[in-house]
């Protein structure tokens, strides 16, 4: 099986290979940082499974997976993430994901995952999996589903996640605070966020944002 990863950060680039080359039959073809390299990167045939992080700097990983549906590439998606918020798997799962992979798990269960996807599977990581049945034994009445943020919102609300002030944020961006108020507006009544810590804890299970 040929893999093609896209994951930003180059240490787990380097752990997603190692575990790769030590499974016979399977082989590491490409490694993208981001969705748009891999938009121009991949071709048809390249690869026979994407290993997908969410969050990645630019298009995110759920919107990715959403384009690969309507490419001509035709090759399926599992996504590989420290995630596993309810809004993120379902989200992903919706976008088209195969299979949905924790990148705190053990070696034997990424590999059995690939082995399982070979076969024609669909691997979830046992706690992820475990999450899903709770759900469906323990049904919550579900928020109304968030829309997707834009770009510059993206940008605005990792910086919140960061720390960051509102000035700050405004500098950086090269906005007007007023502006930065405005898209924090916009961006709390898309997650339906009452605040700033809901709309944050959103974003995480979205995988918008890095954190516990």
């Amino acid at each position: 099986m040929n893999i093609v990863l896209v994951e930003d950060l180059p240490a787990l680039r380097e752990t997603f290979a190692r575990m790769v080359e030590a499974m016979p039959g399977h082989r590491l073809v490409a490694a993208f940082p981001t969705a748009e390299e891999a938009i121009k990167g991949l071709r048809p045939g390249m690869a026979d499974l994407l290993v997908v992080d969410l969050d990645l700097p630019g298009q995110g990983g759920i919107e990715f997976i959403r384009w690969l549906q309507d490419s001509p590439l035709q090759v399926p998606a599992v996504v590989w993430t420290i995630h596993d918020g309810r809004e993120a798997v379902y989200a992903a799962l919706k976008a088209g994901a195969v299979g949905y992979l924790a990148k705190g798990a053990k070696v034997h269960e990424f590999h059995a995952a690939l082995d399982g996807i070979a076969e024609g599977g669909a691997p979830m990581s046992p706690r992820i999996a475990r999450r899903l049945v709770e759900d469906l034994l323990n049904p919550v009445a579900p928020l109304p589903p968030a829309e997707d943020l834009s770009m510059r919102e993206r940008e605005v609300i990792r910086a919140v996640a960061r720390g960051e002030t509102h000035k700050e944020i405004a500098i950086a961006l090269g906005i007007s605070p007023l502006t930065v108020r405005s898209h924090l507006k916009h961006i709390y009544k898309k997650l339906h966020a009452i605040g700033r810590s809901q709309a944050l804890r959103r974003a995480r299970e979205m995988g918008l944002i890095l954190g516990s």
